[in-house]
């Protein structure tokens, strides 16, 4: 008896770049909520712990009824009641560890004066585990539901830059950062240095490297950056002059 021929694989092999990284890549609840899933976590597993304390003791409560409910009714009584009972022990583990967390961030980084800024912990700890890619795509994961965030767009682009050696992905971050209204002074001169850092070195775009220069000047006209911007832009308009 013949076997039926197998078809012959593909020899094709693909390769995984950032982009099918970033397809590939589900956000996780660390994504999604920060330092807070940690809070999430723990409030579920409060409500674990509860909901198998209170089994029993809603059975045990169930032999006291009087009259008794059938068997269909007991089990949906003690569910029902356990349920609801771990559901409360959730929403209590919740509700403490946001005010514990509002206390130590205002007690410790002085909330008042100084708002909290997320450190991004979980894709720090990729980079410290030599995950570069796992953890770039969980950074451009945060972007595309942030679009309005500035500290991630900051960290992704130092991070494309200095171990990918994608300075047009880095270079687009810190053009979107620049772009968003919430921007303060030094993020923006911070944003804008580095990008033209990448665009007097790598990028080698003297030109628009110029253009970020005046706008900085522009913009903080008074401020000690405007100044280094000036005997940078005299600095860069020579080096022009000699190449031309």
């Amino acid at each position: 008896m013949r076997l039926p021929r197998m078809p012959p694989r593909s020899s094709h092999v693909v390769e995984t770049t950032r982009t099918d990284i970033g397809i590939m890549y589900k956000p996780t609840l660390f994504d999604r909520y920060g330092p807070d899933a940690g809070n999430i976590m723990r409030a579920l597993s409060y409500a674990g712990v509860v909901f198998g304390l209170t089994v029993p003791l809603f059975s045990a409560a169930s032999l006291k009824l009087e009259p008794p409910l059938p068997f269909g009714w007991t089990i949906v009584w003690i569910l029902c009641g356990s349920t609801g009972s771990s559901a409360l022990a959730c929403l209590a583990g919740l509700a403490v560890s946001s005010t514990s967390g509002a206390l130590v961030k205002r007690v410790a980084l002085d909330g008042a004066s100084t708002p909290y800024r997320e450190q991004y912990s979980y894709q720090q700890t990729l980079v410290m585990q030599g995950r570069i890619d796992d953890a770039l795509a969980s950074f451009e994961a945060v972007i595309a539901e942030r679009p309005d965030a500035i500290d991630p767009r900051i960290k992704a682009a130092e991070l494309y830059s200095r171990e990918k050696g994608d300075h047009h992905r880095a270079a687009q971050l810190f053009r979107e950062a620049q772009r968003i209204p919430s921007i303060s002074a030094g993020e923006d001169i911070y944003v804008t240095n580095r990008l033209t850092d990448l665009l007097t070195g790598p990028l080698n775009d003297a030109g628009r490297a110029v253009s970020e220069l005046r706008r900085l000047v522009d913009r903080y006209p008074r401020l000690p950056a405007a100044d280094h911007a000036r005997a940078a832009l005299a600095t860069l308009k020579a080096k022009l002059h000699a190449d031309a």
